[in-house]
């Protein structure tokens, strides 16, 4: 599962770090010790993989609310959660022109 594509702004591993450090911040009390352990590695930068893939990406929106339930939906119903995202979730996706990948991304569950 993975995606073979430039992200603009700033690279994957700083997406992934600053989206997983948000995720801790604003959300840590819906997650379980195993899962703050990996978005702490996620946001040490210890737990993201090979560059120019969206791997790590992926792997972190995972653990976003309702990213289950919008990828399993229609493409339409996928980009309206990407849109409705908070802030703190929204801003490091956006920063690495993940926008712009949404379809593939999409694609990967289908």
């Amino acid at each position: 599962m993975s995606v073979s594509a430039p992200l603009a702004g700033v690279n994957e591993g700083q997406a992934v770090r600053q989206l997983a450090a948000n995720l801790l911040k604003y959300e840590g009390d819906r997650f379980n010790a195993q899962e703050r352990a990996e978005l702490q590695a996620f946001a040490n930068g210890t737990n993201i993989g090979t560059k120019g893939k969206l791997d790590s990406l992926v792997k972190l929106l995972k653990k976003v609310k309702g990213f289950a339930k919008a990828v399993k939906g229609s493409y339409k119903s996928f980009k309206n959660w990407y849109k409705n995202l908070p802030w703190y979730v929204k801003a490091p996706l956006a920063a690495a022109g993940v926008g712009s990948h949404l379809w593939e991304i999409w694609n990967l569950f289908h």
